[in-house]
């Protein structure tokens, strides 16, 4: 990844590649997050049951997984013309046709290809950034990437929310016809043309690729699909987890015996290269404090739809990006990635024990400095703990690197939000059922409690109607305040995850000196 770059005779209008680049990360960022937070209206859309509805949001993440690990390879064998252009002119075509499936089968494959090509476009943008641009704007570059995450949360909820109330759900396909073309076309005329790397391509580790790609889309449907189908309960599942297994253990002895291994697992034995990792995985539990707690809740318990959460974040969403993006990368330059970390992992730390003080009360205002400190967390820990990767990385294996970028960008990610979902809805079970417990054992006069209860919404009723009423009011009551109480566990969680990447910090080594970082830390 940067182990050739080119000179400054051979880069061609570099204000193309970084606008590109950016449209990419962007592009795929919306793509996930719209199309999650606008799932419900897509099953009413296609006439599609709840099961079928969790098919098809598998089908249109999984396929990613495929073939994002291998993509930096393809980049150094077939430059980026080669391996971005295309795929951006199907990818809007395919956009295009879905609103218009009528087969459910058909809508799954479409999907998948969809994703498929969705998969090419991040790996493919640090890559084109990296030896298309100065050193010295590498930073920016890599400051805008980790943008992403803070944009789709923020702007990709009010997106899915007002295009289904506004001018139509088949928006949440067709915003992508208009971009990935003009990413298309942006990297056509600003990137540089190379010769294909024939040397690399004759020694390419075929098996390894399909190996890798294959086991980490199996473990990513096991894990997609494990919250609905109750995990070790459905065979479909457990079948999963032990072929990704038994694959993974196929793959690492694949690697270990190959003459040119693709992706040795020896590449992560650098001391500071395992600890980022961790931290990002703190990170990526961390920050599902605003991603997933702070929606869900909104959505489950004060019954907002996702346009009037995002008519909150959406104002706010582009300065305060800004003001963090330019704060991150000063930080980043003066005190170093290391305090970095320590400085966003507080604001993570800080920002989910707030929301441990949730009650049934809470709306959007008092959400207010979670999302603010979270969108500052996101920026600053994120972007130094990439580059804490990076200025370790040795740059003959970046390519193997860049595979297991993959796997952290996308497994891990789905095992934080999978077993936050699989936590909430046990927590809320086991809250439930404790406060029925306290209900039933706590009123004396249960029968009249219930009546007076039912016969508070003013309507004439018989004592039985008033008692069955009250029931239902009774009923709806435990499960907001075990949804509440569910929420704060949750909060307890991401606090939890902020410390343990404090403490993973601390184990790190300075990091040597680097484009990124200017001077050693």
């Amino acid at each position: 990844m940067l182990a050739k770059l080119p000179s400054q005779s051979d880069r061609s209008r570099p204000i193309l590649v970084v606008i590109a680049v950016l449209m990419a990360a962007f592009l795929t960022a919306f793509d996930v997050r719209t199309a999650s937070i606008g799932l419900t209206d897509l099953r009413g859309a296609f006439g599609l049951s709840f099961d079928q509805g969790s098919w098809l949001s598998t089908f249109a993440t999984a396929p990613q997984v495929l073939v994002a690990p291998c993509v930096a390879w393809l980049v150094t064998v077939f430059g980026v013309k080669r391996v971005m252009t295309v795929p951006t002119f199907v990818y809007a075509a395919i956009s295009i046709t879905i609103p218009f499936v009528q087969s459910f089968e058909v809508l799954l494959l479409m999907h998948a290809a969809r994703a498929v090509l969705l998969g090419i476009f991040v790996p493919a943008t640090l890559m084109t950034a990296f030896r298309n641009l100065d050193s010295e704007y590498w930073i920016v570059a890599l400051a805008s990437y980790v943008a992403r995450i803070p944009i789709a949360q923020n702007l990709g909820v009010y997106t899915a929310g007002s295009y289904t109330q506004t001018i139509g759900w088949h928006w949440l396909y067709w915003q992508d016809a208009f971009i990935a073309p003009m990413i298309g076309i942006l990297l056509w005329f600003g990137v540089r043309s190379v010769e294909i790397n024939r040397d690399l391509l004759r020694r390419a580790d075929w098996g390894g690729m399909a190996l890798f790609g294959v086991t980490l889309t199996m473990l990513y449907v096991a894990l997609d699909q494990g919250n609905r189908l109750d995990w070790f309960r459905s065979g479909f599942v457990v079948s999963m987890f032990i072929a990704s297994g038994f694959l993974a253990l196929v793959f690492l002895s694949h690697e270990s015996l190959a003459k040119d291994p693709w992706a040795h697992l020896s590449v992560m034995f650098s001391r500071n290269i395992a600890l980022s990792f961790l931290a990002i995985f703190a990170f990526m539990v961390a920050s599902l404090s605003s991603s997933f707690l702070a929606p869900n809740f909104l959505i489950s318990v004060t019954h907002l739809r996702p346009e009037q959460i995002g008519n909150f974040s959406a104002p706010y969403a582009i300065l305060l990006l800004v003001c963090a993006t330019v704060g991150a990368v000063m930080l980043v330059r003066t005190i170093g990635p290391r305090l970095s970390l320590i400085a966003g992992f507080t604001c993570f730390a800080l920002s989910s024990w707030l929301g441990t003080s949730l009650t049934s009360l809470w709306a959007i205002p008092e959400f207010e400095m979670i999302v603010v400190l979270q969108t500052v967390a996101e920026e600053l820990t994120f972007l130094a703990a990439v580059i804490m990767i990076l200025s370790r990385a040795d740059p003959a294996r970046a390519i193997a690197l860049s595979a297991y970028i993959q796997l952290l960008r996308l497994i891990c990610a789905e095992i934080a939000t999978t077993t936050m979902a699989t936590w909430i809805r046990q927590r809320e079970q086991l809250h439930s059922y404790l406060l029925g417990l306290h209900v039933t054992n706590g009123a004396s006069d249960l029968s009249s409690t219930l009546t007076a209860l039912g016969s508070g919404s003013g309507t004439s009723a018989s004592q039985l109607d008033s008692a069955r009423r009250g029931v239902g009011l009774l009923a709806t009551i435990v499960q907001r305040e075990a949804n509440v109480l569910a929420y704060i566990d949750g909060f307890w969680i991401a606090f939890s995850a902020a410390i343990v990447g404090m403490c993973t910090v601390a184990l790190m080594a300075r990091a040597p000196p680097h484009p990124l970082t200017q001077r050693g830390m």
